[in-house]
C-alpha cells in the first residue's frame, strides 16, 4: 500500500499543474488527472437532478468558442479528455493552453444548449491525492529520429524531449468505489495500473503490467494503458485495456494487488495505431466497446468475443516479427469491427442510451464540433456523405418491395 503525504484538503486552493484525463463518479464528483503535478483532483457534484434523456445537438467550430472563451488563439489548445457528467449529461473537455513555453490547464464544460463555460479549478473544495513513484521531472524519452524517413529529425527530437512525467495518468475510470489511473512510474516495470479509494485516504495500491505486443512480437512493459473499460468476463470483474499500436488485452481486477507484477492477457490486436477512448454501452441488448483511435477509424467490439477468447503469447503469436497493417495477421483476434465514421474523433464518450458524443475533426473544412452520434452500427452524420440515395427517386428499396 502507497501513502502519500498530501490527502484530502492539503493543497487547496492551489490546483493542478495540468489537466488531463477526466473521469466522474455517479454522484457527480469530477475528478482530473494532473500529470505535471503528480496528482488527481477530485471537485464535488454542485448540480442537483437528473436530465432523464438528451436531444441530438452539434456544435460547430467548438474550438473557437472555447479560445475566444479563455481569450487565446484556437492554435494553442490541446485537447486532453472528455467525460459527460451522469446527472446533467454536460460533457466537460480538459484542455492544455499553450502560452510562453508553458501549458496551463483549463476545464470548460457544456451546456447541452452550447453554453460554454470554464471551471474554476482553484476551488477550495477540491481534494487532491499525490502519487507516489513518480517518473522524475527531468527524465524524457528516447529520440526516433533517423528510425523513420518522415519527418524530419527535429521533431523526433522535440518529441523526446516531452517528460515522462507527462504519462504519469493516462486514463482514468471510476470503477466500484475507486479510480483506476493508468500511467508510468519511476520503477523498472513502468507501466502501472493504480488504484485509488474514493474519497481520499492517503493510500493507494500500485500494480506492475507486462503485456505480448502482438504487433511488436515482444513482451513489453514500458508503454502505459492508453484507455480502459470494465466488463463481468467469466462471472469476473475484469479491467479491459488498450495499449497503442493496439492490443486489447484483459486482467482480472483480483489480480491488481500491490506491488504485484501482472502479465496481461492479450487476446487482440487492432493493428497500428493509438486508441484515445474506449466507451461502453449497449446496443440490441448487447454489451460493446466502441474504440476510437488517432490512427484509423473507430472499432465497435461485443464485450461477449472476449469472454473465451484465446491468448497470445509469444509461443502462438501469428507471426514473430513485428507486423504492419499490411500483413496479413493483422489485426489479430476478436478486435471486432471498424465502423464508418465522418472525420476523426479525438475524444468520445456515451451521453444517453441513444447517443455518443464525440469530439470531432471535420474530414473537409478542418473544423472540430462537438456532435452527439446515433448508438448503433453507423455512428454518423449523413450530410457529409453523397450516395444513391441523394439523388432524386434514389431512395431505398428493400428486397421484398423491388
Amino acid at each position: 500500500m502507497v501513502n502519500t503525504a498530501d490527502n484530502g484538503n492539503a493543497l487547496n486552493g492551489t490546483g493542478p499543474l495540468s489537466a488531463g484525463a477526466l473521469a466522474f463518479a455517479p454522484d457527480g464528483t469530477l475528478f482530473v488527472g494532473d500529470s505535471k503535478g503528480g496528482a488527481i483532483w477530485a471537485y464535488p457534484p454542485r448540480a442537483r437532478g437528473r436530465v432523464p434523456e438528451v436531444a441530438p445537438f452539434l456544435f460547430a467550430n467548438i474550438d473557437e468558442r472555447m479560445a475566444e472563451l479563455l481569450g487565446v488563439e484556437t492554435r494553442q489548445l490541446a485537447y486532453n479528455g472528455l467525460a459527460v457528467h451522469p446527472l446533467t449529461r454536460e460533457p466537460h473537455i480538459s484542455l492544455g493552453i499553450k502560452a510562453g513555453g508553458r501549458i496551463e490547464p483549463a476545464v470548460v464544460r457544456v451546456s447541452l444548449e452550447g453554453t460554454i463555460l470554464p471551471l474554476n479549478l482553484r476551488d477550495r473544495a477540491a481534494t487532491v491525492h499525490t502519487l507516489a513513484n513518480l517518473p522524475d521531472p527531468d527524465k524524457i524519452f528516447r529520440s526516433l529520429a533517423g528510425e523513420w524517413p518522415v519527418p524530419s529529425a527535429e521533431y523526433y527530437d522535440e518529441k523526446a524531449r516531452t517528460p515522462m512525467r507527462s504519462m504519469a495518468i493516462v486514463d482514468i475510470k471510476f470503477h466500484d468505489g475507486e479510480l483506476f489511473v493508468s500511467g508510468v512510474s519511476n520503477q523498472e516495470f513502468c507501466s502501472v495500473l493504480r488504484r485509488v479509494p474514493y474519497p481520499f485516504t492517503g493510500s493507494s495500491i500500485e500494480t506492475h503490467l507486462e503485456i505480448y505486443h502482438v504487433a511488436h512480437g515482444n513482451y513489453e512493459t514500458r508503454a502505459p494503458i492508453r484507455t480502459m473499460q470494465f466488463a463481468t468476463l467469466n462471472g469476473e470483474d475484469t479491467l479491459i485495456a488498450a495499449y497503442a499500436c493496439s492490443p486489447i488485452v484483459t486482467i482480472p481486477v483480483s489480480q491488481l494487488t500491490d506491488g504485484a507484477t501482472v502479465v496481461g492477457k492479450t487476446i487482440g490486436d487492432m493493428g497500428n495505431g493509438q486508441p484515445i477512448s474506449m466507451v461502453a454501452y449497449r446496443d440490441e441488448g448487447e454489451d460493446r466497446l466502441f474504440i476510437t483511435n488517432v490512427a484509423r477509424g473507430p472499432v465497435v467490439l461485443p464485450v461477449s468475443n472476449l469472454d473465451k477468447a484465446p491468448v497470445f503469447t509469444a509461443e502462438n503469436a501469428p507471426h514473430p516479427n513485428m507486423l504492419l497493417d499490411t500483413s496479413p495477421y493483422m489485426p489479430a483476434g476478436p478486435v471486432g469491427k471498424q465502423v464508418m465514421f465522418v472525420g476523426s474523433s479525438l475524444r468520445a464518450d456515451l451521453i444517453s442510451d441513444r447517443f455518443f458524443v464525440s469530439l470531432t475533426r471535420e474530414a473537409d473544412t478542418g473544423g472540430l464540433t462537438l456532435e452527439t452520434l446515433p448508438v448503433g452500427p453507423l455512428p454518423i452524420r449523413l450530410e457529409k456523405v453523397w450516395v444513391e440515395f441523394d439523388f432524386p427517386g434514389g431512395q431505398y428499396v428493400p428486397p421484398e418491395a423491388r
